[in-house]
């Protein structure tokens, strides 16, 4: 069966997801999450997409961003990768890539599923976005969200309100909620969110429902 194409949303946060090949390592050594951040920093500004937040962990990168073009996040992804596929192979004097066919991605309302956003992938592991939102280390290529400065009018608030949040944690239903849309990506959100989303993108943005469709009686 074809693939859907991508769907884009004008001026709406998407969670993304790459994995390594068969979940394989994409990091493997302290001194690769740096390298990553390093290249992020360096393309970030040439592709107009904002970095709310990210995680990296062993086999995975996450990130929470807002695309300003329909082909500007695929660009950056691709910038990215390769880039980063490059130093890999030559660091540890391998060939090939690290990571699976495709990234994922799905659309995500702002309230109150972009500060969830947020505190999931800060929470994520040691490599995340989150010396910059508690400003213990501000880094260059993060754009906050809106949603984000909603938290207090001066960078200390803000910075202090998300670290309350963080020590808050998430319930799990919230944390599978993100995981689930990232996986499958379908959009999250509520009804409002999903017709329009679904309006704009020219398709739909939710599973289909299961089984045949029901047959109309039949009229005598």
């Amino acid at each position: 069966m074809a693939r859907m194409a991508r769907l884009y949303l004008p001026n709406t946060a998407q969670l993304v997801m790459v994995r390594g090949i068969n979940d394989a390592p994409v990091f493997f050594d302290d001194k690769n999450y740096v390298q990553w951040q390093a290249i992020v920093r360096t393309i970030a500004p040439v592709h107009p997409i904002q970095i709310h937040a990210f995680a990296l962990i062993e086999n995975a990168v996450y990130l929470l961003l807002t695309a300003e073009g329909e082909r500007s996040l695929g660009r950056f992804m691709q910038d990215l990768g390769r880039r980063y596929v490059r130093y890999v192979n030559a660091l540890y004097g391998r060939s090939g890539t690290l990571w699976e066919g495709r990234y994922r991605t799905a659309y995500i309302q702002d309230t109150p599923h972009v500060m969830h956003a947020y505190r999931w992938l800060d929470s994520m592991s040691e490599h995340t976005s989150r010396i910059h939102h508690i400003g213990v280390q501000l880094q260059g290529f993060i754009q906050d969200h809106a949603q984000y400065w909603t938290l207090g009018n001066t960078p200390f608030d803000r910075q202090y309100a998300f670290k309350q949040l963080l020590n808050e944690g998430l319930p799990d239903r919230i944390v599978d909620s993100l995981q689930k849309a990232v996986q499958t990506g379908w959009a999250l959100g509520d009804e409002h969110f999903l017709n329009q989303a679904a309006r704009v993108g020219g398709r739909r943005v939710t599973p289909a429902a299961r089984g045949r469709p029901r047959k109309s009686p039949v009229q005598d």
